[in-house]
């Protein structure tokens, strides 16, 4: 039995996607797609981070993040340290607003 994949089934995952330059970094963090074909494909665009000013500059919509927390989203190893960090998410997967 084969099944297909649509757009409401396809696990969806928020990680960071590179829009710097070389040497200056910036980072959007997107809802995309985990498989390979529609990785670059942004679903929403949840915030950004650069890591290149003293302040390390991180903002993140924490209303839709929670939205998408709560429909089951997985988050990339990377943005959930980036969120335990600046003490937005906590161990256990909930969000102070």
């Amino acid at each position: 039995m084969i099944v297909k994949l649509t757009k409401k089934s396809r696990i969806k995952v928020i990680r960071l996607r590179n829009r710097g330059r070389k040497y200056y970094p910036i980072f959007d963090i997107i809802l995309t797609f985990k498989d390979k074909r529609n990785r670059g494909i942004a679903i929403e665009k949840l915030g950004f981070f650069n890591p290149n000013i003293n302040e390390r500059l991180f903002f993140i919509n924490t209303n839709r993040l929670a939205y998408w927390l709560n429909r089951g989203v997985c988050i990339n190893n990377t943005v959930k340290k980036y969120l335990v960090k600046f003490a937005i998410l906590f161990k256990k997967n909930t969000i102070e607003i």
